[in-house]
């Protein structure tokens, strides 16, 4: 999702060899071609599935007990030259954000709140690569969340994570903790653990079992905390990564760039964009929806 220190991460061909996280540092601004109709899945003999993904193209899952599917409907959204929307009988049913990190630069709060923004994601920080894996703390984090309170936002916090095992998801969660001290968040801090196939990445060759039991670990202490969680994630690893069973109580902060959601199961925030303009930031943002009728955020 975000930039590590001075590395750029680039963007990646999709292969159904490779896992790769959905960044919002890719090199390319292009916007992905329209999602070519609404009717994202096919249903087969049994619990196959077939996906018409705009990431990963025609794949193939197996639907798992217990994971809620996707109730959206596409016909329901709508989007002008800067958001997206979503309508349920009529009635606005979602919230619109964005999501920053310290390479947003100087942000001018007020005109982000007049622009139409209702949330406010902020990179809290992150564990480096290599072997030593060092925990960092986003040096603008505590100012963004002052500013976007001040300004009448609602703000949420996540933390890149780069964790090989519980151990360092537990220390992770713990750090997210002693850099907000008491600060209350009225939405989730997530957990955006990503397959980066960097060669000083820590986390491409770690086990889907692994995975799951990092991102449960994560979200289990974060709530010990007071806060809200979430995993936030492309397609790819959210099919063949995650074991969602086990993390099916767990909202979904889904990424995939594209007009129209395809993910089969429920998620109750969409980053769509990571090339959007708002007004107060002079840099790209990541932007974001979040659907009322699925997230129960103050």
């Amino acid at each position: 999702m975000k930039k590590i220190t001075s590395l750029f991460l680039t963007a990646i061909i999709c292969s159904m060899t490779l896992f790769v996280g959905c960044s919002s540092d890719s090199s390319s601004s292009a916007e992905p071609k329209p999602t070519a109709s609404t009717d994202t899945t096919v249903k087969t003999t049994g619990n196959k599935i077939q996906i018409n993904d705009s990431t990963l193209g025609e794949i193939w899952i197996t639907e798992l007990d217990g994971v809620p599917q996707n109730k959206l409907n596409n016909d329901n959204f709508t989007s002008d030259s800067t958001f997206k929307y979503y309508s349920e009988n009529g009635k606005a049913a979602s919230l619109e954000g964005i999501d920053i990190s310290s390479y947003s630069g100087d942000v001018d709060w007020k005109k982000v709140k007049d622009s139409g923004v209702d949330f406010v994601i902020v990179r809290i920080g992150g564990r480096g690569y290599g072997d030593e894996g060092a925990l960092y703390t986003d040096d603008r984090a505590l100012e963004y969340i002052d500013g976007a309170h001040n300004a009448g936002l609602k703000v949420g916090g996540y933390f890149f994570s780069q964790a090989i095992n519980t151990e360092e998801a537990v220390e992770e969660a713990d750090y997210v903790k002693s850099i907000l001290g008491d600060l209350k968040l009225e939405f989730p801090v997530a957990y955006d653990w990503e397959i980066i196939k960097d060669e000083d990445a820590r986390t491409d060759n770690v086990s889907a079992a692994e995975a799951t039991n990092c991102a449960r670990a994560f979200c289990d202490r974060i709530i010990e905390h007071g806060y809200k969680t979430m995993l936030y994630s492309p397609s790819r690893e959210l099919y063949f990564k995650y074991d969602l069973s086990r993390l099916a109580d767990i909202d979904i902060w889904y990424c995939e760039y594209s007009n129209l959601p395809t993910f089969y199961y429920q998620f109750s925030m969409w980053q769509y964009s990571s090339t959007g303009k708002v007004d107060g930031i002079d840099a790209d943002v990541d932007m974001n929806i979040c659907f009322t009728g699925v997230a129960d955020y103050d």
